[in-house]
């Protein structure tokens, strides 16, 4: 892909509000935008997020009431939630696990990463690293957002819900999980206002 294709993605790229409720994200594309989500990187490889795509009707009716009756909610093809970890210490051993079973060790010949990560989550208090958790899930946000735009598919995320009435709805606690974003995936079913951003020149600067 060439540079400048990258670029007209994502300048048509806008927060869609409006979605045309006929026209479906296929399966294929859905996965290809989840993939993107699922290979983001994140702080010591800790992951601490789940993607929930709700397809259910009912559901997704529950969670716009709980989204303060955002349209795109209940009328985009797909929605996706972005939950993180509540549940630090076992997070931290899965990565130790996760890695093992990936380098083909022993979890006893990674005893390195596993004190590098025991004590980044043990310095923290517990709201230190539910803010470290949910800080993270916005960088799979960014990537999801990027490939359904290269892929022409309209976006609009959302902070603007009731964490506790999605989690409930969803029965997230009981997973050790909590929301902390949506993202509304389809085809706008209204006309971008034209896109305004600082000049380049205004928000880069290089130092050599």
């Amino acid at each position: 892909m060439k540079p400048e294709e990258i670029t007209k993605a994502l300048s048509w790229r806008f927060a869609a509000r409006a979605f045309d409720t006929t026209k479906k994200v296929s399966d294929a594309d859905l996965k290809t935008i989840l993939e993107s989500g699922r290979l983001a990187p994140s702080s010591i490889g800790v992951e601490p997020w789940k993607f929930i795509v709700v397809k259910n009707s009912e559901i997704r009716a529950q969670l716009r009431a709980a989204a303060y009756d955002q349209a795109k909610v209940t009328d985009a093809s797909d929605l996706i939630i972005i939950a993180h970890r509540t549940d630090p210490e076992t997070v931290a051993h899965e990565l130790v696990e996760r890695t093992a079973t990936a380098q083909g060790k022993t979890t006893e010949e990674l005893a390195g990463l596993k004190g590098m990560v025991d004590g980044a989550v043990a310095r923290n208090t517990p709201e230190q690293n539910n803010a470290w958790f949910k800080n993270q899930t916005y960088i799979p946000l960014g990537m999801m957002i990027e490939t359904a735009s290269l892929l022409g598919i309209d976006n609009g995320p959302m902070e603007g819900f009731d964490r506790t009435k999605v989690d409930e709805i969803l029965g997230l606690t009981a997973q050790n999980l909590t929301a902390s974003t949506m993202l509304a995936l389809g085809y706008r079913a209204e006309d971008a206002w034209p896109k305004t951003r600082r000049a380049y020149d205004d928000v880069v600067e290089i130092v050599e």
